[in-house]
């Protein structure tokens, strides 16, 4: 299995941690985001990983020492300028199957490998992952109608809505609605698809969904897999990051 990584983003809300090394690098409980998903991947059978590059690329590059990272075959890509969260796709080689498509600031306990097993059995174009988000309304809410009569109280309640977690699995006809070097982001393609009558689904995670923009997102994730590596790794994926981090370590080391 395939899956491409984007991990171009320079990271500016989550200053200072990304003043010195791009944002795909900053650490979790002492390990790179972009290490952690890696080794998730391998650990969910994916053997090769395209990593879509911008920001501080040389030292992303540097962190893998080569373009193989316990047992995953990498390749790289540069964007120039920034295209956005669908347009670097221009510039990978065409799909040849299902392919997952992610962001390298989030941390999941989604298993990848059952995703892409769920989209290949929906035969959709593209499903993406979603993660349930709740805001807690600290006042009474009250409804009216058009005439102005209240409808209905509610107490303090909590709303629940559903966020894009930046994983999507794609198949290769979707490449065609891109445009090379042009900036595109994974909405306005998936909004295109679904114009042209493609079936877009949409896969709610169960489990756990931290997104990485800011310090105190980046505090909670830390904290979330500093209480519960097993969640997050399994078995497979801690051999893998035990096997890969060493070339992390030497390079930071130096």
């Amino acid at each position: 299995m395939r899956a491409v990584v984007l991990a171009g983003g320079v990271g500016r809300r989550l200053r200072p941690h990304t003043l010195t090394i791009p944002k795909p690098l900053v650490p979790i409980d002492g390990t790179p985001i972009l290490h952690i998903i890696l080794a998730q991947l391998r650990g969910a059978g994916f053997t090769h990983v395209s990593l879509s590059l911008g920001h501080r690329a040389h030292m992303i590059e540097a962190s893998f020492t080569g373009n193989q990272w316990a047992g995953l075959e990498l390749d790289f890509f540069l964007e120039e300028e920034p295209l956005g969260t669908a347009g670097p796709l221009a510039l990978l080689p065409p799909f040849e199957d299902s392919t997952l498509v992610m962001n390298a600031d989030l941390l999941t306990d989604l298993d990848f490998a059952e995703l892409i097993a769920r989209h290949k059995k929906s035969q959709a174009a593209a499903t993406v992952a979603l993660s349930r988000q709740y805001i807690d309304i600290a006042h009474g809410v009250v409804e009216l109608d058009d005439d102005r009569e209240v409808t209905d109280f509610r107490e303090k309640p909590r709303l629940s809505f559903l966020v894009n977690a930046g994983i999507y699995v794609l198949e290769p006809s979707l490449l065609r609605l891109l445009t090379p070097r042009v900036r595109d982001d994974m909405p306005a393609l998936l909004d295109r698809a679904r114009t042209e009558g493609e079936r877009v689904e949409g896969h709610v995670i169960e489990g756990d969904w931290h997104d990485i923009g800011t310090p105190e997102q980046l505090n909670r994730a830390a904290a979330a897999f500093r209480n519960d590596r097993a969640r997050y790794l399994g078995r497979g994926a801690a051999a893998v990051l035990g096997a890969g981090t060493g070339a992390f370590q030497e390079v930071g080391s130096g």
